[in-house]
């Protein structure tokens, strides 16, 4: 026969495990989604298949294995769309570009789209190169309601080095960085779904095969949330 303390003490025990389950499951719900992608094979990026157009190369570098394009046809399609139907995004990338100027001079090399989405909703990380080949990020969101481009011919980068770009999205605002610098933000809303959540990514040109780029392609981020700079990758990990 129970006591009362015992009584007292599995209804305490019994509260307590229904609290910690409920706590679990919470953070289970509001765990932020995140795809890494190191661009290193030809074969599959991040688990999904991968279309593969033209010649690029895997190439071995200082920090590790990535793909090499060669702003002439080389693209991979990987079939997967990591923004899924998030309203919130961190888009990060870690590429080196040639220079290539006047042959690649508008390269579209990361590219977010429904491919059987009649509106285009799309995302894209673009880039230019100057006479003095010197590069400038271009970022782009088309949704439902209207479109954006951020772009600064002033705000340029060297070529032929490791660059990181990054572009987030928040409350209807889309802003730019290299390195962790800020560039540019803007607003454009949408109405029903900024992007479709079906979809692909291309790499290395846009999706309709034209903009090429040249230069290599390392890891691509993607993560539910908007970042800090703080927390985006580095360059060398």
């Amino acid at each position: 026969m129970l006591n009362k303390n015992s009584k007292h003490t599995n209804k305490r025990s019994c509260f307590t495990g229904v609290f910690m389950l409920l706590f679990l499951l919470f953070q289970g719900c509001n765990t932020t989604k995140t795809e890494h992608w190191e661009i290193d094979n030809l074969e599959k990026i991040g688990g999904y298949n991968v279309s593969v157009f033209g010649n690029p190369e895997i190439v071995e570098t200082e920090l590790g294995k990535a793909v090499k394009f060669d702003g002439d046809g080389d693209l991979l399609l990987v079939d997967n769309n990591p923004l899924g139907n998030t309203t919130e995004f961190t888009v990060e990338v870690i590429f080196k570009p040639e220079a290539c100027y006047p042959e690649n001079t508008a390269p579209r090399f990361i590219h977010f789209q429904d491919p059987n989405d009649p509106r285009e909703k799309r995302l894209m990380i673009e880039l230019r190169i100057n006479e003095q080949n010197k590069c400038y990020l271009d970022g782009y969101l088309k949704t439902d309601t209207g479109s954006l481009v951020l772009i600064d011919e002033t705000l340029v980068h060297p070529t032929n080095e490791w660059l990181h770009a990054a572009v987030t999205y928040q409350n209807n605002c889309l802003t730019t960085y290299i390195n962790g610098q800020k560039q540019l933000s803007g607003e454009v809303g949408f109405k029903e779904a900024f992007i479709n959540p079906e979809g692909k990514v291309a790499i290395g040109g846009r999706m309709n095969k034209v903009s090429w780029y040249k230069g290599l392609v390392k890891t691509v981020k993607v993560t539910g949330k908007v970042l800090d700079p703080a927390g985006f990758m580095a360059i060398n990990d």
